[in-house]
């Protein structure tokens, strides 16, 4: 099965998406997807990758994983992140796993070693429906109209956490606090500021007491010692963990935070290679590892950073606040590890525009994701993006 030509898909109105399509001479297309900077990433695919790729035989993945790496020219040395070199490769690295699978006549899941469950609970990211989807869009929005998740989370919290129960979800993901880093610089937060942070937390176990798991997100936004006080205050509402409070890279600032605080930290989206979580859990900084697929070099080192993980009895939950192919494979890989925690959803993004994207979504029941059974991922993109007049195909071939 021979690698025979590589397109990459993007489209102005879901601009910070890149899609790619690996086709093969028996016909099999595998599918891929990464997320962020679509100009230098489709570039470098087709410059850079798309000329050594062409040719090989695509279900020989190990060894292509390798060579995006460490292959001679291909080669990023830097600190271990989501760089353009580590998105491109992850997108292309999930579609051969997509072919393999396929070719197989398998979901994904099982070529992974199979479900250890059926089903896994969800937890929502409380994101609105434009949240992170055009290139421009900040990533802390929190003015506009609307009732959607985002504005819930300052506007009426209360109500927010009570209609995520309703739909049987027992875990919700806000920020309240990145206002706050965005006007300091995250190098200082006023005592009128930490309140009204905090009095999100109170209104939602006001309203639903511990039915609620809280994580709290900070983006990174924090320097260290703002981050402690900040932490520190809101370990009194029991959130379930705090997840990226300080540069990731600052694993002595983030192993003394971890030491000083009562709840768990989360890391990290924004680097999350294997390199990264041996480090991260050789100065003990970390507690749950939530990795982000498209971003770290696709399922092959997904798979290595979860055998870490395993072997440092930490939980997994793969982020996805990004693209629905993402999502599906966070659900493949999350069916296939028993210390997979739960999947990361954003209920704007399912109920609304991924359904435009691709042709099939998980089932999301009483808030559990419902195991796929098609062959590979079990989706592909729509007829509605491809056909789209603002969507951008360019197709490499050998």
């Amino acid at each position: 099965m021979k690698i025979t030509a590589l397109s990459t898909i993007r489209n102005t109105t879901w601009s910070n998406y890149t899609w790619v399509q690996v086709e093969t001479d028996s016909g099999l297309v595998g599918l891929g997807e990464t997320f962020r900077h679509p100009t230098p990433i489709v570039r470098y695919l087709h410059d850079v990758i798309a000329p050594w790729l062409l040719g090989q035989e695509a279900g020989e993945v190990a060894r292509i994983a390798h060579g995006l790496m460490r292959h001679g020219g291909l080669r990023f040395l830097g600190y271990p992140t989501r760089s353009v070199e580590i998105r491109a490769n992850s997108a292309v690295d999930i579609a051969l796993w997509d072919l393999k699978a396929k070719a197989a006549g398998l979901p994904l899941c099982d070529l992974l070693g199979g479900p250890v469950r059926r089903e896994i609970p969800v937890y929502n990211t409380c994101a609105g429906a434009g949240y992170n989807i055009a290139a421009m869009t900040e990533r802390s929005r929190m003015a506009g109209a609307g009732e959607d998740d985002l504005d819930l989370q300052l506007s009426d919290p209360a109500r927010l956490a009570q209609s995520l129960l309703d739909e049987g979800i027992t875990a919700m993901k806000i920020w309240p606090f990145d206002r706050f880093a965005e006007s300091s610089g995250g190098r200082r937060i006023r005592a009128d500021e930490l309140d009204a942070g905090l009095d999100v937390l109170a209104a939602i176990r006001d309203a639903v007491g511990g039915e609620m798991d809280i994580l709290l997100e900070y983006h990174s936004l924090w320097h260290a010692a703002p981050a402690r006080q900040i932490l520190r205050e809101a370990d009194a509402y029991k959130p379930f963990w705090h997840e990226d409070p300080i540069p990731m890279e600052n694993l002595r600032d983030l192993s003394a935070l971890r030491r000083d605080v009562a709840t768990p930290i989360a890391g990290s989206e924004s680097h999350g290679t294997a390199t990264w979580v041996r480090d991260a859990l050789a100065a003990e900084a970390v507690d749950y590892l939530h990795f982000d697929i498209s971003w770290v070099g696709g399922i092959s080192e997904a798979q290595r950073v979860a055998h870490l993980a395993a072997a440092h009895d930490r939980m997994i939950a793969p982020h996805d606040c990004t693209g629905p192919v993402t999502w599906v494979a966070n659900l493949h890989l999350s069916l296939a590890h028993v210390h997979a925690l739960w999947l990361e959803s954003v209920r704007a993004y399912y109920q609304g525009f991924y359904r435009q994207l691709v042709t099939e979504l998980p089932v999301i029941s009483k808030g559990h994701a419902q195991m796929m059974t098609g062959a590979g991922l079990g989706t592909e993109l729509s007829d509605e993006l491809l056909n789209h007049p603002d969507t951008i195909i360019e197709r490499s071939t050998r």
